[in-house]
């Protein structure tokens, strides 16, 4: 059943302070539990974008402490605690960051060699510890292994720390964000065969994260799927142009996985406290291509449902003879194109 919320007094303009670091013996315990129905949670918050290099530090803080009170708002809400929270899109810095002049060379991170729980991403690693759940957004990348390479990576954070990233394929993004497809051999020389949008098992089943347009490209769905993804998290920002929930539906239905998007509700600029609205709705959609929870217009908050993973192996039951590709047929066309 749908459930959704308003958080009370949420705010990209939070200040609450985040509590220190310690991961204890029951959190990893908790970990390791595979667990076949839960629930997860999509929210649809507004972000600050940083007006300045200058301010960028500050800003990029009260919009991390602004996620963690959103999560811990969630959790206190919720009579079982939803174990996957999907944010939308650049939570840290907001989609508007090039436009505000804070440069692609000051504002991206590494996620490879740094360990999330030292910096930035530290005080929604420790909710993620204290709650158990995963947590997924998308930052501005930088990787060491490609020097002057830029991209927008989608990941997914957990007690353990960095989960899964999975940089942009393909789809449109600012100026200074590198492609995968356009250095596609380079990447898979320095991160291996399967690193192009990757899965990972969990105690949750096993996830993947992609980043707003990748979600207009059905291959990357199918991609996914084909991999064994059961739960697609999808951090993302929408404009009313694009027939988003209509995607989303068709991604649940033809690749019978669910899909969790997480879209931006406001872009607030300095100079206007209010912001800008943006489109689309925070969406968890199921492997039947249903609608189980969503949350758009000019609310704020999150929607929650449950995810089974058991509807997966349904829905293929029963709608996967029309809906399954003959991979054999379709790859032989593709590669004759």
């Amino acid at each position: 059943m749908q459930r959704r919320h308003l958080i009370k007094g949420i705010s990209a303009l939070a200040v609450a302070g985040a509590t220190g670091l310690s991961r204890s013996a029951q959190a990893q315990t908790q970990a390791t539990e595979s667990v076949a129905s839960y629930p997860a949670a999509v929210m649809r918050i507004p972000v600050l974008v940083p007006p300045s290099a200058d301010a960028l530090e500050d800003v990029r803080g009260r919009n991390a402490e602004a996620m963690v009170d959103a999560i811990e708002n969630l959790m206190q809400a919720e009579t079982v605690k939803p174990r996957i929270v999907v944010f939308p899109v650049l939570q840290y810095t907001s989609a508007r960051r090039a436009v505000s002049g804070v440069p692609m060379t000051t504002v991206a991170v590494d996620l490879v060699t740094e360990h999330l729980d030292q910096g930035i991403f530290a005080p929604v690693i420790e909710a993620c510890r204290r709650h158990n759940c995963y947590v997924a957004t998308s930052t501005q990348e930088k990787v060491a292994k490609l020097p002057g390479t830029y991209f927008h990576t989608g990941f997914i954070m957990g007690p353990e720390g960095l989960v899964l990233r999975s940089p942009k394929a393909q789809a449109q993004s600012a100026p200074s964000v590198s492609y995968l497809r356009d250095i596609k051999d380079d990447y898979l020389k320095a991160f291996g065969p399967d690193s192009i949008m990757p899965v990972v098992k969990t105690p949750l089943g096993t996830l993947a994260c992609f980043v707003e347009g990748e979600a207009e490209v059905l291959e990357a769905s199918r991609l996914l799927a084909s991999k064994g993804a059961e739960v697609i998290l999808h951090t993302s920002m929408e404009s009313d142009e694009i027939p988003w929930q209509a995607l989303k539906q068709a991604i649940g239905f033809q690749t019978h996985v669910y899909l969790l998007t997480g879209a931006t509700s406001r872009i607030i600029m300095a100079d206007d406290p209010a912001g800008e609205w943006m489109g689309g709705a925070s969406t968890i959609v199921r492997p039947d291509g249903g609608i189980l929870a969503s949350i758009g217009g000019r609310d704020e908050g999150y929607a929650v449902a449950e995810v089974n993973l058991a509807a997966i192996a349904e829905a293929k039951k029963k709608f996967g003879r029309n809906t399954v590709p003959a991979w054999h047929l379709y790859s032989d066309l593709y590669t004759e194109k």
